[in-house]
């Protein structure tokens, strides 16, 4: 199978992009897997409401994952909330600074309630507004881009949720 250059993974806080990329990450061997929030984490004191500083902290991914797959990185795993437009700004700078890249999206959307239970099961230092993270998630399938691929991943476990990844990603 011919792996896309670059597999972005997007989804509500809860949805479970962390650990889906983890595993796919693992089951590949190969490429690179970052998070976005790892890098806006890196803002002292980080503000996670500041739309502005996310969409430059974007910016930023972008550059990273063109820097990576400049190394010769395949695939660049690349996980996010990706609300709004933000997705289709990220990949038109990646196109634009590396013309021909190959990308492939997939978005996380359990059903609200297994969304809310995973949201309140997280560890305190993670986000946990379920009223923030429910509207994230609703509006996730209403802001598909063409060629996405949604995944309900209410009842499936983090591999089952791999086996859909790369299943898509052998069809493209």
């Amino acid at each position: 199978m011919r792996l896309p250059d670059v597999i972005v993974i997007r989804g509500a806080p809860g949805a479970g992009k962390s650990e889906a990329a983890r595993g796919l990450a693992a089951r590949l061997g190969v490429g690179v897997r970052f998070e976005v929030d790892t890098l806006r984490s890196m803002v002292i004191p980080v503000d996670w409401t500041n739309q502005a500083e996310h969409i430059g902290v974007l910016a930023l991914a972008a550059e990273l994952a063109i820097g990576f797959l400049g190394m010769g990185h395949r695939p660049v795993i690349v996980i996010d909330t990706f609300s709004g437009d933000k997705l289709a700004k990220f990949l038109a700078d990646v196109q634009r600074s590396r013309p021909g890249t190959t990308v492939r999206s997939f978005a996380l959307v359990p059903d609200q309630e297994r969304l809310r239970a995973r949201v309140l099961g997280r560890p305190d230092d993670q986000f946990k507004d379920v009223r923030i993270c429910a509207k994230l998630n609703a509006d996730v399938p209403r802001r598909l881009l063409p060629g996405e691929t949604m995944i309900d991943n209410s009842t499936r476990s983090s591999d089952e949720t791999v086996d859909a990844i790369l299943a898509d990603c052998a069809t493209a």
